[in-house]
């Protein structure tokens, strides 16, 4: 049986403390019909050595200096060749198993957009991963994720495959003037076109930690987010009705999400005023007076 190819990139700067279990995650799945593509940004830790100590089971590498992430990206789907391709952040990790899975849907569902499993958060500070979170779509696919509501999907990069023929009717590679939500901008690209298979089975781990973007940089992250809602208006008054309602949901998310982390402060208080301006029914929401009190209470 011939299996399709999997090709994997892995983006990384300074990111030698967790770089070396992000390959081992993907080589030990033992896949054999596998692509490993590592994309340094001239990193200054000791992650040139251990892209060196692999490079005889990498199908391509670099380390020199770029843009970001998303550029990093960008050269790596450049060099990809498998009929499944998508990328792996440098601190996160894949599953066992999870590429014998992936390449089963895939010859059921040629069709198909990408093939998204389940995943699980590891926070910092604790010595395993959480339980798996499934995957959820609420409406079938393709459809337009910028038309919301707010709950309409639980997918996440970590555990997203895309297909060769999906990023090439799209466009292979992800927005470099986007830093935080490249991943998502692209997701909503092939949803919009392409149908989407669920799979229950677990397929990555995602460490949240301090120096992870999406916690270390929650305002420009929602901002972003709301950017890509904002680029999708289209002239059509009740859709973008729709896109708007999403904006400032992202936009008063944000702001919670800010408040909590930044603690008792007058930035919580102001943070908390800007997610009520956004959102008034939080007004009514305990998730927001939950913030309230942590911006007031030591």
């Amino acid at each position: 049986m011939n299996l399709p190819r999997i090709s994997i990139i892995i983006p990384s700067y300074n990111q030698g403390l967790y770089l070396e279990q992000a390959i081992q995650s993907v080589l030990g799945q033992g896949y054999s019909n596998l692509e490993l593509i590592v994309v340094d940004g001239a990193s200054r830790d000791r992650s040139l050595e251990i892209i060196q100590r692999y490079s005889p089971r990498l199908a391509w590498w670099v380390s020199e200096a770029d843009d970001g992430q998303s550029q990093a990206i960008n050269k790596g789907f450049a060099h990809a060749t498998g009929d499944i391709i998508t990328f792996l952040s440098s601190d996160d990790l894949y599953l066992s198993g999870a590429f014998d899975d992936i390449a089963a849907r895939y010859r059921q569902n040629p069709q198909a957009g990408a093939i998204v499993g389940a995943f699980s958060f590891w926070d910092e500070g604790q010595s395993a991963p959480g339980a798996p979170i499934l995957p959820f779509l609420g409406q079938p696919s393709p459809c337009d994720l910028t038309l919301g509501p707010p709950a309409i999907y639980r997918l996440h990069q970590v555990a997203t495959f895309y297909t060769r023929a999906a990023l090439d009717t799209v466009g292979r590679k992800v927005r470099e003037d986007l830093k935080y939500v490249m991943d998502r901008e692209l997701l909503y690209r092939v949803c919009r076109r392409f149908p989407l298979i669920l799979s229950d089975v677990p397929y990555g781990i995602f460490r949240r930690h301090s120096e992870s973007k999406s916690a270390a940089d929650i305002l420009p992250f929602a901002r972003e987010f709301a950017q890509i809602y904002r680029d999708a208006i289209s002239g059509d008054p009740f859709l973008d009705s729709l896109r708007h309602t999403m904006i400032a949901h992202r936009l008063a998310r944000g702001y919670i999400k800010y408040a909590r982390a930044t603690g008792p402060s007058p930035r919580a208080w102001f943070s908390l005023a800007r997610a009520a301006w956004y959102r008034p029914n939080l007004l009514r929401s305990s998730g927001y007076w939950r913030a309230y009190v942590l911006s007031k209470n030591e």
